[in-house]
Parts: C-alpha cells; sequence; structure tokens
C-alpha cells in the first residue's frame, strides 16, 4: 500500500501531510480532512471561513426604535386566500442537511460526500487503479473505513427516497385541493352564468309584453281618433245640410219680409 501512495504522490494525484504537520495539528486540537488531505493541493476544497461574532456589548443606535408592524386591514383578514403550496415543495433551493436532519440522518466519521470528493479528485485515474487507491488511503488512515461512507451513503439515500415520497404526497394532496377548487369555481360560474341567462330571458320576455301592450294602446287610441273623426265627419255634415235649410228659407221669403218691416 505504501508503494502505491508513493507512486500516486509522484504523479502529483495525491500529497501525503508530513508526520510532523499531524502532530501539530493534534497538539493543537484541530484535524484536517482525512479525505482532503489526500487531494492534490490544486483540488482541496478551500476552508470555511468562520464569521466573527458580533461583539455582545455593541449596543444598537440610540435612534433606531423598533416600531410594530401594522395590523392588517379586517377585510384582508377574512378574505378567502388560495391553498398555500406545502412546505415541501415550496419554490426554495433543496436543502440537503435540512433533509438529512429531518430524516435523523446520524453523523458520519467519514460522509459520503467527502468520497465523492475524492473519487472526482482522482477521476483521471482508471477505476482499479482509482480503487487501489482509496484501499491504500483507507489503510492509511485508522480515523476512517470505507464502511463509513457506504453506511452514510446508504442512510442518505434512505432519507432523500423518504424526501420524495413526501413531495409526491404533497403534489397529489395540492391536486386533489386545487382540483375541488376548480370544480367549486366552474360550478358557482355555472350558478351566475345561469342566473344572468334566467335574467335575460325574463327581461326579453317583459320586452315582448310590454311591445305588445304599447302596440295594443296605440292601435286603441288610433282607432278611437278615428272613430271620433268620423262621427265629427258626420254631424259637420248634417249641421251643413240643417244651415243650408235654414238658409233656403231666407232666400225664399226674404222678398215677402221686406214691406211688412215698412
Amino acid at each position: 500500500m505504501k508503494g502505491v501512495l508513493d507512486f500516486l504522490e509522484k504523479a502529483g494525484l495525491v500529497t501525503k501531510d508530513a508526520p510532523m504537520q499531524k502532530t501539530a495539528m493534534a497538539e493543537a486540537g484541530t484535524f484536517g480532512d482525512p479525505v482532503d488531505s489526500w487531494l492534490p493541493p490544486a483540488k482541496r476544497p478551500e476552508p470555511a471561513s468562520v464569521p466573527r461574532a458580533a461583539s455582545p456589548l455593541k449596543s444598537a443606535p440610540a435612534n433606531e426604535v423598533s416600531t410594530p408592524p401594522q395590523a392588517s386591514s379586517a377585510s384582508s383578514a377574512s378574505a378567502a386566500s388560495p391553498s398555500p403550496i406545502p412546505p415541501a415543495i415550496a419554490a426554495e433551493p433543496l436543502k440537503l442537511e435540512q433533509i438529512y436532519a429531518d430524516e435523523g440522518v446520524p453523523p458520519s466519521q467519514y460522509p459520503a460526500e467527502r468520497l465523492l470528493r475524492l473519487v472526482e479528485g482522482l477521476s483521471a485515474m482508471d477505476e482499479n487503479t482509482r480503487h487501489m487507491a482509496i484501499r491504500a488511503m483507507d489503510a492509511a488512515d485508522e480515523s476512517w473505513t470505507i464502511a463509513d461512507p457506504l453506511a452514510d451513503a446508504g442512510a442518505k439515500v434512505k432519507a432523500l427516497a423518504a424526501h420524495a415520497g413526501l413531495l409526491r404526497e404533497s403534489l397529489q394532496q395540492l391536486e386533489a385541493e386545487t382540483a375541488q377548487r376548480l370544480a367549486a369555481s366552474a360550478a358557482k360560474q355555472d350558478e351566475a352564468v345561469n342566473t344572468i341567462r334566467k335574467q335575460i330571458a325574463d327581461m326579453e320576455s317583459l320586452l315582448a309584453r310590454e311591445t305588445a301592450r304599447g302596440a295594443q294602446e296605440n292601435a286603441a287610441l288610433e282607432a278611437g281618433l278615428q272613430a271620433a273623426r268620423d262621427q265629427a265627419s258626420r254631424q259637420l255634415a248634417e249641421v251643413d245640410a240643417v244651415s243650408q235649410r235654414l238658409q233656403s228659407l231666407t232666400t225664399q221669403f226674404s222678398a215677402l219680409a221686406a214691406p211688412a218691416q215698412e
């Protein structure tokens, strides 16, 4: 195994930490990543920077006064809102660490992700050489065995499968609720449309009745006017006839009436 490690180190594929460096790290109480320490310097991940905690003695500015949020209006609070998207399928990035924690995946001495990074770092090798190199690293480091990342990978695969099942159940629930809301909305729309159509039919019927009534009333008025005209014409003709007869008397007897007047 040592010969394989020496060969890999000469080829620039892996780098072994010096014993003095490991001793100094042990005395300082810190240990490097047992996987990343075997990677070439160019492929080692950058160490995560630790954010500096804010001083507890630093007080907030005097002019900063927290104000309570304004209460929402009663109308917005009472308004019916659409069913919210289940948290499992909310529009946010997938948080693997949270999924593993929720599913109870225990912490591993050698996480599967480290082995994945190691395999990617040795991707230039063929499969047999890569397996030999990993076995050599396993034998050289007593802090982990190949069973550790495999067990961690199996637990995380089960956690991801459980989360995928939760996603499917949440999606099915959302689909069922949406289907119910769509059906209720369609029924409400049909009811409103039928009501409006009935009102339109009633108005059209009322319009027809009013039109017929108006036509009948107009016909009756016109008939009454025509009857009055006919009656007036007959009476005028009779008046003219009587007047002419009376005038004929004046014409006939006006000469006889003249001496009597003298």
